[in-house]
């Protein structure tokens, strides 16, 4: 017998995806089935196909569906949505009858069509293992220096399917000094070619390319071959190989349990992924040395393994009977049919080779010419009969399990493995997790069994974490002047997280704060850089009005009050609370939308349109005679006021207090007045004495800064005043001011003043007793929060008695003066 073929071929596809790092994403990548795959069919023509894929967008739906490629080729489907869509992947299940199909996968997003991928041929059909020696793995045979047995061509039909194998690759050298699977090409399937070879051991097409057109042709169903061959072996060796039992071989490496180790890592390697619907025995001529009795248990014994070790406790056997070395040899025939005819064993009669007797056939006796490879092919694919197919309950293909994919720092993720495996990543890593970059990812995973599983690639596109969003406000303001709120949107047009927990493209707030927006990523949920935005209530100048329904009563009468608010501005109020505080004898009778509560009738009004008014009303009754003072304030307010502060007391003057004043006409001689509690009147300046007499000798100047506003936006310009008064008895002359610009003001103009480096000055010739001179200036605010501004008079030709010039700010003197900006958005 011939040793084995040397040269092989062996394809360098580590695994059955793309393993370019560097490749452009599409938008939806379908990364599971792989192109050309063939998975074994049920005895009811059905297979569950596992489809995955990796998607960048957002979808509403990914559906798929499976197209025959050619009429009669299989059956149809309707599109289905996958069960699954999340973190960038999708899966889902179709159940398809066996046929050779275009796989189609789309995604949808508003009832419209954004992205699509396919897989342009897959396979439900038939899978086989070849095991055997030359006349399985294929091989030559020199006769008068001629090799006599050349292969013939591979498979005519594109359904004939292999792992293709490239036996001139150091990673085949590799694997026949380890038999490692490591070295050996993952799922990456081609079309059946004369040299194609063909996964794990097998170099040529040798007879089976013909025997897979016969099967397509007669099955119309795909058909997938594996080859673990090894020519120059028998029965014997596998048998010892599997149980670990020496033995010598002048090229068989037994250490590496060869040629066992073939059937060993197919099953694990690639059956795991596609099922397998039996094993096909091409043995017997070089056991022709061993008695039948030994032939029988080495049978029994590779079986018996198989079976267990892979946990296919129903493999079947395909067994042909053969046995010709330029003759037949019975002691081989007779223990292959035992073998074959063991009920209820699962194995089952292959061809009778032996028929194939001629030196046309055999050249040397015992290989196969181009004439014997097409008889061999033939009787191969007569043996596998329908009837026999049927017999046999195939092993379906197992589904893959799925990588994990969260999100990592910048531009990437992190790719994890499930637990209880041993892992080899396309990148060289042995990790469980890989966190990276672009690109597309995979790995060979195995379990406690030895068994290889392919979770399906994951292709990572060049931008997972969106970039930091813009806020945009309505005219730019950032401040809330409608009760309506204020619309916030985001400049991005896809998942939005706001701070409030909305994740819609804009929100409408209507309380002030700080409210921050992150982008997310469509598919895999990564977050941007957090923006933020500070949201201010627009001003609101409101006032108060306190009108009764007379104003002379009789002791038990009652009198209505009416409190109106007026919005004086240009912009909603928010919730406002009315308080009023009742006199003593002003008993609380009635109200619809006020209540009494420790002695005050309150009443909150939730909103004052821009520019209207809202009235509160209540009843109460005089219960003694006098005079009264009724008095009432804004107790609370959620916008500022420019004017007036909030539960400030009803003395202090401002806009938003009132008081009404009434008396009982029973007693126009009583002296007794009531007035309302004031309890919250925050302090008061106390009255200043008058001036002492001005003194002729001298000129007693004061300083008065007055702003066109207090309350400014950053851009906008503002007038500020600078009043000198002389309240001396002396004229003043040569009298000098300046007002050093402080930081967030821009000098823009000036009348009687002008800028001098970085301060204002002005000049006045002589101010009369009792004469007040005002220059100005204008400025441009270009800072933020608040800004101070003061001046103060630097020179006189006269003295002062109660200020010196240019002695510096925060004196206390009255020759100097200060006035604050606040900066609002």
């Amino acid at each position: 017998m011939s040793s084995h073929l040397r040269n092989r071929i062996f394809i360098t596809l580590w695994a059955s995806i793309c393993w370019g790092l560097g490749q452009a994403f599409a938008q939806l990548d379908v990364t599971f089935p792989v192109d050309r795959m063939v998975i074994q069919r049920n005895n009811n023509d059905q297979a569950t196909i596992q489809i995955v894929g990796s998607y960048a967008q957002a979808f509403d739906m990914v559906e798929a569906r499976i197209v025959a490629r050619a009429v009669g080729q299989g059956t149809s489907t309707d599109w289905s949505p996958v069960q699954t869509l999340a973190n960038g992947q999708f899966q889902g299940q179709i159940v398809a009858s066996g046929g050779w199909y275009r796989i189609e996968v789309r995604g949808s997003r508003n009832g419209q069509i954004v992205a699509s991928d396919a897989v342009e041929r897959f396979g439900v059909g038939e899978v086989l293992a070849i095991v055997g020696h030359s006349n399985a793995q294929g091989t030559s045979c020199i006769v008068g220096g001629t090799d006599r047995c050349p292969t013939i061509d591979g498979a005519a039909d594109d359904r004939v399917t292999v792992v293709g194998l490239d036996q001139s690759t150091p990673e085949f050298r590799q694997y026949e000094l380890t038999a490692q699977t490591q070295y050996l090409p993952g799922l990456a399937f081609s079309q059946l070619l004369t040299r194609s070879g063909m996964s794990p051991f097998a170099s040529i097409a040798w007879f089976w390319g013909r025997m897979g057109d016969l099967l397509v042709q007669r099955m119309n169903v795909p058909v997938l071959i594996y080859n673990a061959g090894f020519g120059g072996t028998n029965m014997e060796h596998n048998y010892k190989a599997a149980y670990d039992i020496p033995f010598e071989h002048g090229f068989v490496n037994y250490s590496i349990r060869m040629p066992y180790a073939n059937l060993r890592n197919l099953m694990n390697l690639y059956v795991v992924s596609t099922g397998i619907r039996a094993v096909l025995l091409n043995h017997g001529e070089n056991d022709r040395g061993n008695a039948t009795s030994d032939i029988l248990m080495h049978h029994y014994g590779v079986i018996d393994k198989s079976r267990a070790e892979f946990s296919k406790p129903d493999l079947a056997w395909i067994i042909a009977l053969s046995s010709f070395a330029s003759a037949p040899f019975d002691n081989v025939r007779q223990a292959q049919a035992q073998v074959i005819g063991r009920a209820g064993y699962r194995t089952y009669q292959g061809p009778d080779l032996d028929q194939i007797t001629s030196l046309e056939d055999r050249p040397d006796g015992i290989h196969y010419s181009p004439t014997g490879q097409v008889k061999a092919a033939q009787r191969w694919a007569d043996a596998i009969s329908d009837n026999v197919l049927q017999s046999i309950t195939p092993y379906e293909a197992q589904s893959q399990p799925l990588v994990s994919i969260t999100c990592a720092d910048g531009q990437q993720l992190a790719l994890s493995q499930p637990d209880g495996y041993s892992y080899a990543w396309n990148t060289g890593s042995g990790d469980k997790i890989l966190t990276v970059g672009a690109g597309s990812y995979s790995a060979r995973i195995t379990d406690g069994q030895k068994r290889q599983f392919f979770p399906p690639s994951v292709t990572v596109p060049s931008m997972v974490r969106p970039g930091t969003p813009t806020i945009s406000l309505p005219g730019g303001s950032s401040e809330i002047c409608r009760t309506t709120g204020l619309v916030l949107s985001s400049s991005y047009d896809g998942p939005n997280r706001w701070s409030t927990g909305v994740t819609a493209p804009s929100i409408t707030v209507t309380a002030a704060g700080i409210y921050s927006l992150q982008a997310q990523h469509p598919a895999y949920g990564c977050l941007s850089n957090s923006v933020s935005k500070i949201i201010n209530l627009a001003t609101a100048d409101l006032s108060l009005r306190l009108d009764v329904s007379r104003h002379s009563l009789v002791v038990g009468d009652t009198v209505r009050f009416t409190l109106t608010v007026r919005n004086e501005s240009t912009c909603d109020a928010a919730s406002t609370t009315v308080r009023n505080r009742l006199p003593a004898n002003v008993a609380f009778v009635s109200s619809t939308n006020m209540s009494l509560a420790d002695g005050a009738v309150s009443g909150t009004i939730a909103a004052v349109p821009a520019g209207g008014t809202v009235s509160l009303q209540y009843v109460a009754r005089l219960t003694a005679p006098g005079n009264y003072l009724n008095a009432a304030e804004l107790s609370a307010q959620t916008n500022l006021d420019p004017d007036s502060q909030p539960n400030s007391g009803t003395g202090d003057g401002q806009d938003d207090t009132a008081q009404a004043d009434l008396r009982t006409s029973s007693d126009r001689s009583t002296s007794d007045l009531f007035v309302s509690p004031n309890p919250n009147q925050i302090p008061l300046a106390s009255v200043q004495s008058n001036q002492p007499a001005p003194d002729p000798a001298k000129a007693d100047l004061s300083l008065i800064m007055k702003a066109s506003n207090r309350i400014v936006k950053s851009g906008q310009p503002v007038t500020f005043t600078l009043t000198v008064n002389n309240l001396g008895g002396q004229t003043a002359t040569n009298v000098r001011i300046q007002n050093p610009l402080p930081t967030g003001l821009e000098f823009v103009g000036a009348s009687g003043m002008n800028q001098e480096g970085s301060a204002i000055n002005a000049t006045i010739g002589q101010i009369t007793p009792n004469q007040s001179v005002s220059v100005t200036f204008v400025a441009r605010v270009t800072g933020r929060g608040t800004i101070s501004n003061a001046a103060q008079i630097t020179a006189s030709d006269q003295p002062d008695p109660d200020s010196t010039p240019g002695n510096g700010l925060d004196k206390g003197e009255d020759d100097e003066a200060r006035t604050d900006l606040r900066v609002v958005e």
